[in-house]
């Protein structure tokens, strides 16, 4: 999907699955990701999708696929089969399809709901029942030959009935989900502490166990090379170094960030191609936070301390036969999969 040639364990469905509270891996054959690179997910569902941009959410245990609307259900876009993950607007450019953020699965009991983000900022949803993606607005500013955003989205999230987004400056936008036509309202920036060496921070957004909104900056410095050895590119993963991280909640009633180091309730919190979730089990360590495929690594850890810092930890999961996939090198990127009950919440 990249350029880069597809082995044939990859086109049969095989991925690794690695438990990390137990220390443990398997190699796992699912017939439903034949051909198809993940591009989001949460809990036990994932998003695919194939070089028309074809997009399913499928369920690893129980195998149902359940299709999202055409893409080119959104005004001005056209789809055209490529090596590439890509839609083309009206004009001669495009656009890549970074990611499908999927807030709800379809075993919620209003059904799934599903952001997808672009390159150049353009950000829609959809839900069940929707046979379209809806576009949110926000001020276009002309550079070529179409319309590019100025806010580029670098994480959403849905929180509380409004989509939140956060771009590669720290600055966030509120959207009534309801009113996606209407131009976002921006929320204050959280003010960061500089970290020695840091010249870059790539944020997340989550939400913590008291369902408080949380922006998550994790700082570091020279930019590294788009991995070639992912289907998917990591806008998330464009640090070489990393130096640390920085937790901020928002203070709905005054409308402010305030730092915070730690998480709550003894939960760690898991970031990357996923939806965020916290939790706390056994073998995993309490007040930490976990980023799949960060910084050229599988997982980083960080551990945060009571001083603001955080300790550091790499890991990158086995490469034994078996275990891991392509000599080493995962095709496919690395994110959270937490098994559910599979059967709809009544």
């Amino acid at each position: 999907m990249d350029g880069t040639k597809v082995k044939e364990s990859i086109s049969e469905g095989y991925f690794g699955l690695h438990d990390i509270s137990q220390g443990s891996s398997f190699c796992v054959h699912n017939e439903s990701l034949k051909h198809g690179p993940w591009i989001g997910g949460k809990d036990d569902w994932i998003v695919i999708t194939n070089n028309r941009c074809s997009m399913n959410i499928v369920n690893l245990i129980t195998g149902e696929k359940i299709p999202l609307p055409l893409l080119s259900t959104i005004q001005g876009v056209q789809i055209s089969e490529s090596e590439y993950l890509e839609v083309h607007p009206i004009g001669c450019c495009s656009r890549a399809l970074r990611r499908v953020v999927l807030c709800q699965t379809p075993s919620s009991r209003s059904g799934y709901l599903a952001l997808v983000l672009f390159d150049d900022g353009m950000l829609a949803y959809t839900s069940e029942g929707d046979k379209t993606w809806k576009l949110f607005t926000h001020r276009k500013a002309y550079l070529g030959c179409y319309h590019r955003e100025p806010l580029i989205v670098m994480d959403a999230i849905l929180h509380k009935g409004s989509v939140i987004a956060v771009d590669g400056d720290g600055f966030c936008y509120s959207w009534d989900i309801r009113y996606p036509e209407e131009y976002p309202m921006p929320l204050a920036t959280p003010e960061r502490v500089d970290i020695e060496g840091s010249v870059g921070c790539i944020f997340f957004l989550s939400k913590s166990p008291a369902d408080e909104l949380l922006i998550i900056g994790v700082h570091g410095h020279c930019h590294r090379a788009r991995a070639t050895g992912r289907l998917v590119v990591n806008e998330h993963d464009v640090l070489k170094h990393i130096d640390g991280v920085q937790l901020h909640k928002f203070e709905e009633s005054h409308g402010t960030w305030e730092r915070i180091c730690n998480i709550g309730l003894g939960h760690s919190l898991f970031l990357g191609l996923n939806y965020p979730f916290y939790g706390s089990w056994n073998g995993i360590k309490p007040n930490c936070v976990y980023v799949a495929d960060m910084g050229g690594n599988d997982v980083l850890t960080f551990a945060l301390q009571a001083d603001g810092e955080a300790l550091i930890e790499k890991h990158d999961l086995p490469t034994e036969q078996g275990a891991r996939l392509l000599d080493g090198h995962s095709m496919r990127t690395p994110m959270w999969f937490r098994p559910t009950l599979p059967s709809r919440e009544k």
